[in-house]
């Protein structure tokens, strides 16, 4: 029998990347944070909810990722934030680097907020680190 001992975290990288992420959002000052749930569980309606709710309280943007398609995408942008669409191509939940990327196409100064709709899953390990940090409003 062969034994193989791994000497890396596995998830290194994207631990790597979350945490530049993460600094990211401290030097802005934006709160964000991860829904994740199963396909059809109303993340998005949810979504939809927070962004009536919130509006002209708080400058808002969210990343939307899904597998194939750009709907909740379009769903998100008729409340008037900038939304950016992340499509895996059948991957079954975000990774750092997927939202580091995304970043690149939105403008965090002057930010409060960042939603991150994660891509629906039921079998896929949803504790990826993506950057949450924390944030308390007066």
């Amino acid at each position: 029998m062969s034994i193989i001992t791994i000497e890396r975290k596995v998830l290194e990288k994207n631990d790597e990347i979350a945490g530049r992420n993460r600094a990211l959002f401290r030097e802005h000052g934006v709160f964000v944070f991860n829904i994740v749930s199963s396909p059809g569980s109303g993340k998005t309606s949810i979504l939809e909810r927070t962004l009536e709710h919130l509006a002209g309280k708080l400058r808002i943007a969210v990343i939307e990722a899904t597998c194939k398609t750009d709907f909740d995408a379009q769903r998100v942008a008729r409340y008037s934030v900038p939304v950016v669409q992340i499509v895996t191509n059948g991957g079954c939940h975000l990774e750092a680097k997927l939202v580091q990327t995304a970043l690149g196409s939105l403008n965090l100064q002057g930010l409060d907020l960042l939603i991150i709709e994660n891509v629906g899953n039921l079998v896929c390990p949803a504790n990826y680190d993506l950057a949450r940090t924390s944030r308390s409003w007066s």
